[in-house]
């Protein structure tokens, strides 16, 4: 029988080489009493911890119209691959490379696409995530 734990720490070991950030937004602004003021609620950080990004890109073919030419679309889509402990994130949660065997995924942001994968032997948590932002290293 194969040893799901030990499964799931070469996983870990081996295909979640970075560490990211999630957060969720706070919410609407609330009344400051001191102000009067309407201010921020902070996101709320649901995660922190290793991870691996992997890249992969969508296909999209469509057609315009019924007498119209199919129309092609190619767009990057991004796996993330977390241990089981991980939490279930939200779609729009928002997931920020804090550090990166590749340097140059550091600081970039990415959204939470659709809720994570499940499985009927899980051993990762997969989330699929779109680009947001490639913010440039200082």
């Amino acid at each position: 029988m194969l040893d799901q734990s030990a499964v799931s720490r070469f996983a870990e070991r081996h295909l979640m080489p970075d560490r990211v950030r999630v957060a969720r937004d706070g919410g609407d602004d609330v009344l400051d009493p001191a102000t009067g003021q309407l201010v921020p609620v902070p996101d709320l950080v649901v995660y922190d911890g290793q991870a691996g990004l992997y890249g992969r890109q969508e296909r999209i073919r469509a057609r315009t119209g019924r007498e119209s030419a199919w129309v092609e679309e190619v767009r990057p889509a991004y796996r993330m691959l977390l241990p089981l402990g991980a939490p279930e994130f939200r779609e729009a949660d928002t997931v920020t490379v804090v550090e990166a065997r590749d340097e140059h995924a550091v600081g970039r942001t990415y959204r939470v696409a659709a809720l994570d994968e499940v499985s009927s032997f899980p051993v990762l948590r997969t989330v699929w995530l779109e680009e947001h932002n490639r913010k440039k290293k200082p």
